[in-house]
């Protein structure tokens, strides 16, 4: 699998990283492009990744160290969720980007991937996504969510943010990597919204300056987020279940 980048001021700018055009598989030799319908969903829980769970390699290092895990493999397929954008979260990852939740927005369609994972590759993702601190691990119920093949689902599980949405003059903040039709928000790349979080918390400070200090720091890290909490919006979807 490869690594990510060696500059962490560049790999959080890169956010959400590279993530194909097409659905892929991904085992213990990598990842490969999936022919559409080639995905496994018996016994496989379907989690929405709107942002670097979508990336091969973001994904594969949460397994770097539990490779047995890809023993079967993970699937992941593109698929269109109505009624929803792809926005980012009013916190900082630990390195260094501004990482994606999901926001009810009536009229979108918005291009994401679904993993399909198993039960013990699901165990492996919940560790890394700091559920119960910055994400909720949720099932949605309601929605329509078209996958490539044709198959539509009306529920599926989601990590959204339990620091809500980042809000720029009260309204959320699109991924501009997120391809969204109907999209009724103006969105950002990761640079750009670094660039707009730094305005708000340390308009002195160098970009790259203020990227690295937020890496090195978790206590400022941490204090920098419940700047971006103050303004958070919420997600706006009412009929879900918080599952953790």
């Amino acid at each position: 699998m490869t690594s990510s980048p060696k500059c962490p001021i560049e790999h959080a700018k890169s956010y959400p990283f590279d993530i194909p055009e097409g659905s892929y598989v991904l085992d213990r030799d990598g990842w490969r492009a999936l022919p559409v319908g080639g995905h496994e969903t018996t016994r496989r829980h379907a989690v929405i990744a709107s942002g670097s769970n979508a990336a091969p390699d973001h994904l594969g290092q949460k397994f770097k160290d539990y490779d047995h895990l890809l023993d079967q493999p993970v699937y992941v397929t593109r698929a269109t969720l109505h009624e929803f954008d792809a926005v980012y979260s009013a916190h900082f990852s630990h390195y260094g980007s501004i990482p994606a939740t999901l926001a009810h927005a009536p009229g979108a369609q918005a291009n994401v991937f679904v993993t399909w994972l198993t039960d013990a590759q699901l165990d492996r993702v919940h560790e890394t996504e700091a559920v119960g601190t910055n994400y909720d691990f949720a099932h949605l119920h309601d929605i329509h969510l078209a996958i490539e093949d044709g198959t539509i689902l009306n529920a599926v599980h989601a990590y959204l943010s339990r620091r809500g949405c980042l809000s720029r003059e009260g309204r959320p903040v699109p991924l501009s990597s997120c391809q969204t039709d109907g999209r009724q928000w103006t969105a950002m790349s990761q640079c750009e919204v670094l660039n707009y979080a730094r305005s708000l918390i340390a308009p002195g400070e160098a970009k790259d300056d203020f990227i690295k200090a937020g890496i090195d720091s978790p206590a400022l890290r941490a204090k920098r987020t419940n700047e971006l909490t103050k303004s958070a919006l919420p997600h706006g979807w009412q009929t879900l279940i918080f599952l953790s």
